[in-house]
């Protein structure tokens, strides 16, 4: 019997990881659902408390994101965010197999990639692993038998696609939870210097305390907005602009060598100021979910990932920290409108192909029931 395992869920905000765990209740209806932290979203099935694991005859688990896995497991290390459960003896004694999505962020984080590798090598020595998916190149150097998928997924069931027509003033939006990084102050410093007659703005999280950076009036601040109303804005959008970038921080290393094994150095050791930093996977999620609706994609790509999507074909490349960039992207596009229809509509036929939950899903489901053979990567 195969049981998922989540941290806050059911939780509809959660998104992706929302969606994945839909399509597993879809595929097979004796999967179990089991959450650190349960929410009281909807959801079509019973989902257990993490507690009442034992009581159930559990052959595999499926887990998402490094400090999670960890946390299942029991990991000794120090990992940013990982809370262990008390599982790994029932998990050994019972032989249960674990699958894993390792993303950007939980645990993977860019300055404290010391700690995720080492939780990496845990993982891959540990007895119990049977599969990873992911699509950080760290990790499949690490576990080269991992299987490569794209960051993310979206219900392109749910965010359908609606064609856009051209107009004489493009609709904006960026769309992000809070995070310096996400480059909020590059957007709003582009915008400032466009043509407000061209372009109006549409923002989506919680943004309220950045909005003093936007001089131009002629943008709407949607702030969190549940699945639903967010499919409302990407509908009303022709444009989807994701400036986010590589945070330069220090690498903090929170291990110590001692008679050749690693100890973990306890966080109150570590500056008040640490926080961990994520570089977003590409495309970020909200981009996926935007592009499945038909938005076309202006955006970074600080991981230089070229798996799914192809510059001036799929999405329109900025470089990192660069207001200019974008506002040449969006110029460009409002000057060539049939262009930018082109790329919108060649970005959703690559999220039907390489980022839908439903095959993402079903492509994990087959793997973890032995049912894949060989094939390591999901873009074959």
């Amino acid at each position: 019997m195969l049981a998922v395992v989540d941290t806050h869920f059911p939780w509809s905000l959660y998104g992706f990881r929302y969606w994945e765990n839909y399509e597993f209740h879809k595929i097979d209806k004796n999967i179990l659902f089991f959450s650190v932290h349960k929410m009281n979203d909807y959801f079509p099935t019973r989902v257990h408390t993490l507690s009442a694991m034992k009581k159930y005859p559990i052959s595999d688990i499926y887990c998402a994101f490094l400090n999670h896995t960890l946390g299942v497991l029991d990991c000794p290390l120090e990992i940013p965010g990982k809370q262990n459960y008390g599982l790994s003896r029932f998990i050994v004694d019972k032989n249960i197999s674990i699958h894993t999505t390792i993303y950007p962020g939980g645990g993977f984080e860019e300055n404290f990639k010391n700690q995720a590798i080492e939780g990496l090598k845990f993982l891959k020595e540990h007895p119990n692993l049977e599969n990873v998916f992911t699509n950080l190149s760290e990790v499949m150097k690490v576990i080269p038998k991992a299987y490569r998928i794209v960051n993310g997924n979206t219900n392109t069931d749910f965010y359908t696609f609606t064609p856009r027509n051209k107009s004489g003033r493009l609709q904006l939006l960026f769309a992000a939870t809070y995070r310096e990084e996400k480059g909020f102050k590059y957007m709003a410093k582009a915008f400032n210097a466009l043509d407000p007659s061209k372009y109006h703005l549409h923002i989506v999280g919680n943004w309220n305390s950045e909005l003093r950076w936007i001089k131009n009036s002629n943008y709407t601040f949607h702030g969190a907005l549940p699945m639903d109303k967010l499919r409302q804005v990407y509908n009303q959008c022709h444009i989807v602009v994701n400036p986010s970038y590589r945070g330069q921080v220090p690498m903090y290393n929170t291990f110590l060598v001692n008679l050749g094994k690693l100890v973990p150095v306890r966080s109150r050791f570590l500056p008040t100021a640490v926080r961990p930093i994520t570089l977003d996977g590409f495309p970020t999620v909200m981009c996926m979910d935007a592009m499945s609706t038909g938005c076309c994609l202006v955006s970074t790509n600080p991981r230089h990932d070229y798996f799914a999507l192809k510059p001036e074909e799929d999405y329109v490349e900025i470089g990192e920290k660069s207001s200019e960039e974008i506002i040449d992207a969006l110029e460009y596009l409002h000057y060539d409108q049939d262009k930018m229809l082109s790329i919108a509509k060649s970005g959703h036929l690559k999220m039907l192909r390489y980022c839908d939950t439903k095959k993402i899903v079903r492509f994990k489901y087959d793997i973890i029931r032995g049912e894949k053979g060989n094939q390591q990567s999901y873009f074959i």
